[in-house]
């Protein structure tokens, strides 16, 4: 029988997809996705909503060729103004991202090219609450086949395309030494990171091995600020966690990661 995937076989083959096919999804994926939202919610204290058949969202986006045949989208909404629910919101939207690609769907996280207006208008969103961001989500047209029936196929042809920074660039507090001596958890994490989606690819979290105290840290490489690089920061800590084998995160820039 063949072995059942992870969530770490869905980081190494994740993309960002953006031509789907215009079919829409089937009631069992939407039983699926929405049993995994509100599993999310409840944990997170976060409002995310599956929003399917909503062509007006991307109807610009579609009609630029930004998209192809986007149609659904996951609604990312939390309490306003709360840096922390922007980090959380990023950990928690990319588990249901990374469930998603294991059931062979394709997704790709929005800022800009959706109307932002037309989603909140299909969302609920209570008083104190808004909408951050967007995942599109459906049938991928170039990977459907490949998801739907060969991890290994799809993991190497990831391997060769997902453009990222090196282990020395994500580490930079650390000398060359210190990041060999590590533990391969904390270098497993490092490397799950950094197949992680970020706003424009840019990358900016960083990390850090602390010898003495056994424990890890993220932290933000820029000097902008905003939701963004949180919701970033988020997803980044999210894939670190699952590669490294398990652990807690502290919430925040520069907070500590440490392992059972």
């Amino acid at each position: 029988m063949a072995e059942q995937p992870r969530l770490i076989d869905a980081i190494d083959i994740r993309t960002t997809t953006r031509n789907y096919d215009p079919t829409s999804l089937a009631e069992d994926h939407i039983r699926k996705l929405d049993t995994t939202i509100s599993a999310v919610n409840t944990l997170s204290g976060l409002h995310i909503q599956l929003i399917s058949d909503c062509p007006d969202v991307f109807a610009e986006a579609n009609a630029s060729g930004h998209f192809r045949n986007a149609n659904n989208v996951i609604a990312v909404v939390g309490p306003k103004e709360s840096p922390e629910a922007y980090e959380q919101a990023g950990f928690y939207a990319q588990r249901i991202v990374l469930d998603a690609t294991l059931y062979g769907l394709g997704t790709g996280w929005v800022a800009g090219s959706w109307d932002r207006q037309a989603a909140a208008q299909r969302c609920s969103i209570l008083p104190g609450e808004e909408l951050y961001l967007g995942i599109t989500i459906g049938y991928p047209i170039d990977q459907a086949q490949l998801l739907r029936s060969d991890f290994k196929e799809l993991r190497e042809i990831q391997s060769k395309h997902r453009p990222s920074i090196s282990l020395a660039e994500a580490t930079p507090d650390m000398s060359a030494a210190e990041v060999e001596a590590a533990p391969d958890w904390f270098k497993d994490g490092v490397t799950a990171a950094l197949k992680a989606p970020s706003a424009m690819n840019a990358q900016t979290t960083r990390f850090f091995y602390d010898a003495a105290t056994g424990t890890a840290k993220a932290f933000i490489a820029s000097d902008a600020s905003g939701r963004f690089l949180l919701n970033d920061l988020g997803i980044a800590k999210l894939h670190f966690q699952i590669g490294a084998g398990g652990g807690t995160w502290q919430w925040g820039n520069e907070a500590s990661f440490s392992r059972p």
